[in-house]
């Protein structure tokens, strides 16, 4: 008994749903834009291959914005762009390689794509190379390591890693701490001799 009610009440709403489907009204083509002119346009640009615009739409893609929202395009235009050497998108494909949107959660991948930005001065792929080491996450738990490049990502203006870094410091010994701060002025001496 219960059963028939339940198929008959199913049936009911089916029947009030296709007639309101029937009723209402379409709109026109021109009201329901596929792409607007400026998505157009950016798309246009990214396929000519400027890694700003190929990073541009990564992030529409990401987002949802003007698109339909979808990590796998962003990180095909992502990889486009970090692959002309384009740090924001080297620093994306990290992100999404260390969070799995998009494509398979690899620390690994993570830790190339950031230390790709890393070279380029990008703080906030210093940041999470300095997370991966603290946490172990693709490679060996290194405190010196973490605290280097926490100790990067401040001084290349990323605030979350002097906290970080000042943090971790309270787990380390003094000479942990001082082979971090070796290490962090001879990164950046090796850096500024490849940009001169």
């Amino acid at each position: 008994m219960t059963t028939r009610i339940c198929l008959a009440a199913m049936a009911v709403t089916l029947s009030f749903l296709s007639i309101a489907c029937m009723n209402s009204k379409v709109a026109p083509p021109e009201a329901l834009p596929e792409r607007s002119l400026e998505i157009e346009n950016l798309l246009a640009d990214a396929q000519r291959g400027t890694a700003e615009d190929q990073y541009a739409l990564g992030m529409r893609y990401e987002r949802g914005i003007g698109v339909p929202q979808s990590y796998l395009d962003a990180v095909y235009w992502y990889r486009l762009a970090a692959m002309q050497g384009y740090r924001e998108g080297q620093y994306k494909l990290c992100e999404m390689s260390e969070r799995g949107q998009g494509l398979p959660q690899d620390y690994q991948e993570a830790l190339r794509w950031c230390g790709l930005a890393a070279d380029h001065g990008h703080g906030r792929a210093m940041f999470i190379l300095g997370r991966l080491y603290h946490t172990a996450h693709g490679v060996p738990h290194d405190l010196v390591l973490a605290h280097m490049w926490y100790n990067l990502a401040t001084a290349h203006g990323y605030d979350d890693g002097k906290k970080w870094r000042d943090r971790l410091a309270d787990e380390m010994s003094p000479g942990q701490v001082a082979e971090a701060q070796k290490l962090a002025r001879e990164w950046n001496v090796r850096m500024s001799a490849r940009t001169s």
